[in-house]
């Protein structure tokens, strides 16, 4: 008697640990779903060139998504099999969730290396900073809507500083910075001394990409440490 309510425990636990599998699985999709919609900072990439470095970035949150609805079906598996006792089940949930947490560590450890950010990033530097220069303030132009959602959001200025914008056609034409450049309190124009210095790539390296990082090394451990 001793013996099965032993078994009908541990076999509850483990279910417990398969639903919880399920749960970050779902919260892991959910957060990709959050960063697509929210998200607008990865459109600045897309409007430079189409080369893998781009196309990857903009991938970031579909591939959050698509990892969140894996581990949501691999908690399913691990339940049934569980439940069914079927090994082959429980062998395909240990192997794939086991794989997909290495891949995760990896993800985690490159987003919060900051040199490995820096050198994903130093090679759009040009591209954006030229693109940036030469098309911001156009009509109707996908650059300036960007870059303005952008700095908006971000409370920066330009790719590195306010200087990014120093010489161009927008700034001759205009005598002042974007008003996105200066603060939101003001009303006079914004010019050099008033223009922010800190640039969106900065806020981008140092504040958001360690965040995404965190979390999925957090949710890693969690998954690992209920299989």
């Amino acid at each position: 008697h001793q013996l099965f309510g032993y078994q009908h425990f541990s076999t509850f636990v483990f279910n417990k640990r398969k639903k919880f599998i399920q749960l970050s699985g779902g919260a892991t999709a959910g957060f990709g779903i959050w960063s697509q919609i929210s998200s607008k900072t990865s459109e600045v990439f897309k409007t430079i060139d189409g080369t893998i470095l781009t196309m990857t970035l903009s991938m970031g949150a579909p591939m959050l998504i698509a990892l969140g609805c894996i581990f949501t079906l691999m908690g399913l598996i691990g339940f049934c099999g569980t439940l069914k006792k079927k090994s082959w089940m429980l062998l395909v949930f240990f192997v794939v969730v086991l794989i997909i947490f290495i891949l995760q560590v990896i993800l985690a450890v490159f987003i919060l290396l900051p040199k490995s950010k820096e050198n994903v990033f130093s090679s759009l530097e040009v591209k954006l900073v030229e693109s940036l220069k030469n098309n911001y303030g156009q009509e109707d132009s996908p650059v300036t809507s960007i870059w303005n959602e952008t700095m908006t959001k971000l409370n920066c200025c330009g790719y590195k500083c306010y200087d990014d914008f120093t010489n161009s056609p927008f700034v001759k034409r205009n005598s002042e910075y974007p008003k996105q450049c200066c603060s939101k309190d003001s009303n006079s124009r914004c010019g050099k001394q008033e223009a922010m210095n800190k640039g969106c790539f900065h806020v981008l390296l140092n504040e958001n990409i360690p965040i995404s990082g965190a979390l999925l090394f957090l949710i890693g451990i969690l998954q690992v440490n209920n299989m």
